[in-house]
């Protein structure tokens, strides 16, 4: 019997004991699960300027019950146009086959206030419904994706809310502080900033009016380009990318928002300048005001598009109603019509001639059908030679026998 109980006592033990915890870490951050039911691992898409972790935790049958992927990139991008970037517009692999994709409002996570954007997912027979949130850590930006099987409560959230970042997590407004942390990233690594270029190098002069960005560009060298033709070249690229690039990049948007110069070194693969690129504070101006022009004109098209489908909303419901109007007269004829035959009928059923009055459409045949006599009967009455009627004609209509 004492050996019973202790076997009870043991099994019991097992049962209230803690499942293990599941840990990833990276360079970046940290994660940890309060159970071993969730899958982590570290995937090195990002590498070397940043870090991803997936988390899955499955069903029964071992198929996905909900998941997330968690991107922390070195770069400060503003949140809410990375989520448009990335989310709204597709370019995350993740999302190509978002549907219902909502507008991106204000939500939380991890402490911190974040833009938020939320879309379906129909993926291996299920329905997802997912999240998608941004925020700034530090001079680097991450962006967490969230998806649970539709019906079924999320439980991912939790295990996001208790990631620990190991970057400098303090928030950067200005641009010294953007400048300062760049450098600490290049000295790693160079950033990537698109067209495979690369920031190689970043730069406050001693009187802070200039901030130098050395970029390298490959596949091109001082000896084989045309300098004035490059340099040209990459001014006009800049202007059609600034107005995007100006409030996508937090770097530059602190420059710009300070009113410094931005100056672009280009150098080769071998650090070898090729050319450089001045751009000051007067030239945000001329960004600004093609921005606005262009922001009024995308306005007035809106407004123009808006009064063209008012217009031919109010022509719909301007022919529906026309439609309905007719419907109803056409309703009117008919019972009036059917009243008309009903007490036809019903003299003739008393006995008694009554008068018909011809009405555009009228036959001999048609009257003789509605009253129930013959159109003999209605010609003898009439004392008419032919079946020739005429519109407003009075006829006696003879008793049916």
């Amino acid at each position: 019997m004492k050996r019973y109980i202790q076997v009870l006592i043991m099994a019991a033990a097992v049962a209230i004991a803690p499942a293990h915890a599941a840990t990833v870490e990276n360079n970046f951050f940290k994660l940890t699960t309060p159970d071993d039911s969730w899958f982590l691992t570290n995937d090195d898409a990002l590498r070397p300027y940043g870090a991803r972790v997936d988390i899955a935790r499955m069903d029964a049958r071992g198929a996905t019950l909900e998941l997330a992927r968690i991107d922390y990139i070195e770069g400060a991008f503003d949140p809410r146009l990375y989520l448009t970037h990335q989310v709204v517009e597709k370019k995350d692999v993740f999302c190509r086959a978002a549907t219902n994709i909502t507008a991106i409002y204000d939500s939380y996570l991890a402490g911190r206030e974040c833009p938020c954007v939320q879309f379906n997912k129909r993926s291996n027979g299920y329905d997802y419904q997912c999240e998608a949130m941004a925020y700034n850590v530090g001079y680097g930006t991450c962006m967490v994706i969230m998806a649970h099987r539709a019906g079924t409560p999320s439980l991912v959230a939790r295990i996001i809310d208790g990631i620990t970042f190991k970057v400098d997590t303090a928030t950067l407004t200005t641009s010294a502080q953007m400048v300062a942390a760049a450098q600490r990233v290049v000295a790693k690594h160079h950033l990537p900033i698109g067209n495979n270029e690369h920031l190689s190098g970043v730069e406050m002069s001693k009187d802070s009016s200039t901030v130098t960005l050395t970029v390298t560009v490959p596949y091109i060298t001082k000896e084989n380009v045309n300098v004035p033709v490059f340099v040209t070249t990459k001014r006009d690229a800049w202007f059609k990318q600034a107005p995007e690039a100006l409030k996508f990049n937090l770097l530059l948007a602190a420059i710009t928002r300070e009113r410094k110069s931005l100056r672009y070194l280009y150098v080769d693969t071998k650090g070898k300048e090729i050319g450089t690129l001045l751009i000051v504070p007067e030239e945000y101006d001329m960004v600004t005001s093609e921005e606005a022009i262009r922001a009024q004109q995308e306005a007035q098209e809106a407004a123009r598009r808006a009064q063209e489908e008012a217009r031919r909303a109010q022509e719909e419901a301007t022919k529906r109603a026309q439609e309905e109007e007719a419907a109803r007269k056409a309703q009117e004829a008919a019972a009036k019509l059917e009243q008309e035959k009903a007490a036809a009928q019903e003299a003739a059923r008393a006995g008694a001639p009554t008068t018909h009055v011809v009405k555009p459409g009228d036959t001999l045949t048609k009257i003789a059908s509605t009253y129930g006599v013959t159109i003999g009967e209605i010609k003898q009455a009439n004392s008419m030679k032919n079946d020739r009627i005429q519109i407003g004609q009075k006829l006696t209509i003879p008793a049916r026998k």
